[in-house]
């Protein structure tokens, strides 16, 4: 058996790079290693890929949860005005006496929180969690005074039942202002 050469490998004829369109096509039945290669097609640059950036709402803004509390503060703070004058006019009774205490303390904390978020002070924050501990103590004041007056008509476990949960909802909304992205971007100042 005779030895054979390892064949040379046929390369394509180069095409004219002045062609705009590239080499003129050949005849289907010209073997695929013979057909030639249009150059300036694989000379082409990679496009990038496309990038789609989708914007999100700012969190900027007193906006959302933030403007609901602002709007609570706001309507808490005028019924304090309003709780103040009405204790002064019934002394005699000791929930009376404790918003007395309380209600002025109530409505320039509020009106003072909501002062400062609106003009995006971090202070605001601040007054708003002081604005709801005092709010907190005030009603679990109250509550007790009209327990222990007989007025409120629930036995004992029921009064430390609505102290808890009401401790535990304000607990809730202060945790809010310290966890809120909204928060956090807004109050900066």
């Amino acid at each position: 058996m005779p030895k054979q050469e390892p064949q040379q490998p046929q390369y394509a004829p180069q095409p004219d790079p002045n062609a705009q369109y590239g080499p003129v096509p050949q005849s289907q039945n010209t073997p695929y290693e013979q057909q030639p290669v249009n150059q300036q097609y694989f000379a082409q640059p990679q496009a990038a890929p496309v990038q789609y950036v989708v914007m999100a709402e700012s969190l900027k803004g007193v906006k959302g949860w933030l403007m609901f509390f602002v709007v609570c503060f706001v309507i808490g703070g005028i019924g304090n005005i309003g709780m103040f004058f009405n204790a002064i006019m019934n002394l005699s009774q000791p929930e009376n006496i404790i918003s007395l205490i309380f209600s002025p303390i109530l409505a320039v904390l509020s009106i003072c929180a909501v002062v400062f978020i609106a003009m995006q002070k971090r202070l605001g924050k601040w007054l708003a969690v002081a604005t709801l501990i005092t709010a907190g103590i005030n009603n679990t004041a109250s509550m007790i005074a009209l327990h222990a007056s007989g007025k409120s008509g629930e036995d004992t476990p029921t009064l430390i039942a609505g102290i808890i949960t009401m401790l535990i909802l304000e607990g809730l909304v202060i945790l809010y202002f310290f966890v809120s992205r909204r928060v956090k971007e807004t109050l900066v100042n």
